[in-house]
Protein backbone atom coordinates (compact mmCIF):
# COMPACT_ATOMS: atom_id res chain seq x y z
CA UNK A 1 0.00 0.00 0.00
CA UNK A 2 1.24 3.38 -0.80
CA UNK A 3 1.10 6.38 1.47
CA UNK A 4 -1.60 7.99 -0.64
CA UNK A 5 -3.84 4.92 -0.46
CA UNK A 6 -3.35 4.64 3.28
CA UNK A 7 -4.34 8.29 3.71
CA UNK A 8 -7.45 7.83 1.58
CA UNK A 9 -8.30 4.65 3.48
CA UNK A 10 -8.02 6.53 6.82
CA UNK A 11 -10.31 9.28 5.53
CA UNK A 12 -12.84 6.68 4.42
CA UNK A 13 -12.74 4.93 7.79
CA UNK A 14 -13.12 8.23 9.60
CA UNK A 15 -16.07 9.17 7.39
CA UNK A 16 -17.72 5.78 7.95
CA UNK A 17 -17.24 6.11 11.69
CA UNK A 18 -18.74 9.64 11.64
CA UNK A 19 -21.79 8.45 9.69
CA UNK A 20 -22.31 5.54 12.10
CA UNK A 21 -22.01 7.85 15.13
CA UNK A 22 -24.42 10.32 13.51
CA UNK A 23 -26.97 7.60 12.74
CA UNK A 24 -26.62 6.24 16.28
CA UNK A 25 -27.21 9.71 17.70
CA UNK A 26 -30.27 10.19 15.48
CA UNK A 27 -31.67 6.81 16.53
CA UNK A 28 -31.08 7.62 20.20
CA UNK A 29 -32.79 11.01 19.77
CA UNK A 30 -35.85 9.44 18.13
CA UNK A 31 -36.19 6.85 20.88
CA UNK A 32 -35.75 9.50 23.57
CA UNK A 33 -38.40 11.77 21.98
CA UNK A 34 -40.91 8.91 21.79
CA UNK A 35 -40.29 8.10 25.45
CA UNK A 36 -40.87 11.74 26.38
CA UNK A 37 -44.12 11.80 24.39
CA UNK A 38 -45.32 8.70 26.25
CA UNK A 39 -44.42 10.29 29.59
CA UNK A 40 -46.35 13.42 28.66
CA UNK A 41 -49.38 11.35 27.65
CA UNK A 42 -49.25 9.59 31.02
CA UNK A 43 -49.07 12.91 32.86
CA UNK A 44 -51.99 14.26 30.80
CA UNK A 45 -54.06 11.23 31.78
CA UNK A 46 -53.31 11.86 35.45
CA UNK A 47 -54.17 15.54 35.12
CA UNK A 48 -57.44 14.70 33.36
CA UNK A 49 -58.45 12.43 36.22
CA UNK A 50 -57.58 15.14 38.75
CA UNK A 51 -59.58 17.64 36.71
CA UNK A 52 -62.60 15.32 36.68
CA UNK A 53 -62.35 14.92 40.47
CA UNK A 54 -62.16 18.68 40.95
CA UNK A 55 -65.16 19.27 38.69
CA UNK A 56 -67.19 16.79 40.71
CA UNK A 57 -66.09 18.45 43.95
CA UNK A 58 -67.03 21.87 42.56
CA UNK A 59 -70.51 20.62 41.69
CA UNK A 60 -70.91 19.32 45.24
CA UNK A 61 -69.82 22.67 46.67
CA UNK A 62 -72.25 24.58 44.45
CA UNK A 63 -75.06 22.30 45.58
CA UNK A 64 -74.07 22.73 49.23
CA UNK A 65 -73.97 26.52 48.81
CA UNK A 66 -77.41 26.49 47.18
CA UNK A 67 -78.82 24.47 50.06
CA UNK A 68 -77.28 26.85 52.61
CA UNK A 69 -78.85 29.86 50.89
CA UNK A 70 -82.31 28.32 50.57
CA UNK A 71 -85.13 30.16 52.31
CA UNK A 72 -86.12 27.10 54.33
CA UNK A 73 -82.62 26.77 55.73
CA UNK A 74 -82.42 30.48 56.60
CA UNK A 75 -85.81 30.36 58.29
CA UNK A 76 -84.81 27.27 60.26
CA UNK A 77 -81.58 28.87 61.47
CA UNK A 78 -83.40 32.09 62.37
CA UNK A 79 -86.03 30.31 64.45
CA UNK A 80 -83.84 27.65 66.08
CA UNK A 81 -80.49 29.33 66.66
CA UNK A 82 -81.38 33.00 66.87
CA UNK A 83 -84.74 32.57 68.59
CA UNK A 84 -86.64 34.70 66.09
CA UNK A 85 -90.36 34.31 65.61
CA UNK A 86 -92.79 35.23 62.90
CA UNK A 87 -94.16 38.74 63.54
CA UNK A 88 -97.74 39.25 64.61
CA UNK A 89 -99.96 41.39 62.46
CA UNK A 90 -99.95 44.30 64.90
CA UNK A 91 -96.12 44.33 64.99
CA UNK A 92 -95.76 44.95 61.26
CA UNK A 93 -95.19 48.55 60.20
CA UNK A 94 -95.39 49.64 56.59
CA UNK A 95 -93.05 52.40 55.50
CA UNK A 96 -93.86 54.54 52.49
CA UNK A 97 -91.16 54.98 49.98
CA UNK A 98 -89.93 58.50 49.59
CA UNK A 99 -87.67 60.04 47.02
CA UNK A 100 -84.11 58.84 46.77
CA UNK A 101 -81.98 60.01 49.64
CA UNK A 102 -79.61 62.77 48.62
CA UNK A 103 -76.86 64.49 50.56
CA UNK A 104 -77.84 67.64 52.43
CA UNK A 105 -76.39 70.94 51.32
CA UNK A 106 -74.54 72.64 54.09
CA UNK A 107 -73.76 75.87 52.30
CA UNK A 108 -74.66 79.32 53.59
CA UNK A 109 -76.14 80.49 50.27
Amino acid sequence: MTARRAKRHKKGNFLKLGVIVYLGFCLFTIVWLRAEVLNLKYELGELDSIKADLIGERKMMVARRASNYSTEKIEKVATKRLGMTMPERYNVYYVKRSSIAAPYKASMK
